[in-house]
């Protein structure tokens, strides 16, 4: 083991229910699926929401369930456990609340976090050991059985979420392997997390139709990533032949009730009839522009758009 690891195992964690507290240690394997996945790129880390949605989905694979997971505790508690050459973690302090740091109590909602600061500091030797896949996978299973072992359901959702992830974590560093026939059941699961990961964070969280965002309280979103060629067909998971829309926009896709073109708007079935009450929400997309992702090279790709038009019921 890289002797950079052992600070994990010396968390000042507290204890709930006489077993460890699992907030810091969900709050360092979030980072660590992060810095693998290719989001999280240097110590300087953004407490964005992928950061705390990738919590959220540890704390409940941890202790089974997510409403209880209030990620500003170990955001704001890390700082008072040491890394391998100085602090763990290092927040950025607003220069207003800078010199208020020591006299800051706890906050009480991610929302008041963010207001004191929005971004911390890893241990930079912590952080460059975690590069490394092997040692990111010996750093999680470190976490996982020195602060889980006692909880047998725990450690098994806590191992089975982790493999996937970090397998998706090497598919999200490179989409171009997101293609092709899927061998073995592992691999299926990994490479859809990454395709929904690519997805989702290109278009923001926001429907390319619909243009809705929204993240509950507990970071779930709630779009979908829709596969414009369907997988079946195409073995294609790359973010180029993915779309973000809503539950009930993606199932008017799959039933081929609505397209996205070439011309990068939405095209509806002659079938939609708009003098039926119930349809409108679908004859208003009518000739509305499609909503692309900023990044070029996530926007969807014109064959697969062409597919989906050709497709559209007549």
């Amino acid at each position: 083991m890289d002797e950079a690891l052992g600070c994990l195992t010396r968390l000042r964690d507290g204890h709930s229910r006489g077993r460890p507290a699992p907030n810091k240690p969900c709050l360092l394997l979030a980072i660590i699926c992060e810095i693998q996945a290719g989001h999280i790129i240097s110590p300087r880390i953004a407490i964005d929401d992928r950061l705390i949605a990738r919590y959220h989905d540890l704390y409940e694979a941890a202790t089974a369930t997510r409403q209880s997971a209030n990620p500003q505790l170990p955001l704001w508690h890390l700082r008072n456990d040491q890394g391998p050459t100085g602090p763990l973690w290092s927040p950025e302090f607003t220069a207003e609340l800078g010199a208020l740091e020591a006299q800051l109590g706890q906050p009480k909602s991610i929302g008041q976090l963010r207001e004191r600061f929005s971004t911390a500091r890893l241990d930079e030797t912590l952080f460059q050991v975690l590069q490394d896949e092997k040692t990111s996978r010996e750093a999680c299973a470190l976490l996982v059985t020195r602060y889980f072992s006692a909880d047998s359901r725990a450690h098994d959702c806590l191992h089975a979420y982790l493999t996937t992830a970090l397998e998706s974590g090497h598919y999200e560093r490179h989409p171009e392997r997101l293609t092709g026939n899927v061998k073995e059941e592992s691999q299926k699961y990994a490479r859809s997390a990454a395709f929904r990961a690519l997805v989702l964070e290109a278009y923001d969280y926001r429907c390319a139709a619909s243009r809705l965002r929204y993240i509950t309280p507990d970071y779930r979103y709630l779009v979908e990533a829709a596969h414009l060629v369907p997988f079946a067909e195409s073995q294609d998971d790359r973010p180029t032949n993915g779309l973000a829309l809503t539950p009930n926009l993606h199932w008017a896709m799959d039933s081929h009730l609505i397209a996205p073109g070439p011309d990068h708007r939405w095209h509806l079935s002659p079938g939609g009839d708009a003098l039926v009450p119930d349809n409108r929400w679908l004859c208003e997309l009518d000739g509305k522009p499609l909503v692309l992702p900023r990044d070029p090279r996530r926007q969807p790709d014109r064959d697969a758009l062409a597919w989906r038009l050709d497709h559209l019921q007549r």
